[in-house]
């Protein structure tokens, strides 16, 4: 499947273009890498840098296992996503990223951003695909629970 048809198409279960779910938003993120993932809780705020390359979902979780880290999201707990592009106010540059929520009225629990080193270009191709993506999510959309397959 090409990143294009990840985008726009349709998930297996015949739903429409517009409706996202958590595994349709992992499997966009797959060809969006490399990304930052920042996680504020209370007084602290973690970053990390990684690429999603492949998900499973078990248990009522959405898991992506690495060499260099685990990551659980809890499925109930995600029902909004928003995407941004935006102008970072220190250093001027333009910023892509989506917002998780639990509901549309909640702060974000995660922002993900697309990343680059400083002084590089996020890359043309990867530009459009998020372009592409930000369409749809720019004003927020629920995230649809979706059954784990069988």
């Amino acid at each position: 499947m090409t990143p294009e048809t990840t985008l726009s198409a349709p998930s297996a279960s015949g739903s429409s273009p517009d409706d996202w779910t958590a595994r349709r938003f992992f499997e966009t993120l797959v060809s969006l890498g490399p990304l930052r993932v920042i996680a504020v809780t209370g007084p602290s705020v973690f970053e990390s840098f990684c690429e999603v390359t492949s998900f499973k979902i078990m248990n009522g979780y959405l898991n992506v296992f690495d060499d260099h880290y685990h990551w659980h999201l809890r499925l109930d707990g995600f029902g909004h996503l928003a995407s941004r592009e935006e102008v970072h106010e220190r250093s001027g540059r333009k910023v892509l990223y989506f917002e998780l929520r639990a509901d549309a009225q909640s702060e974000p629990f995660l922002r993900i951003y697309l990343y680059r080193g400083s002084g590089e270009d996020f890359g043309e191709a990867r530009e459009r695909r998020f372009a592409a993506v930000h369409q749809q999510l720019r004003d927020g959309r629920e995230i649809r629970l979706e059954g784990e397959p069988s």
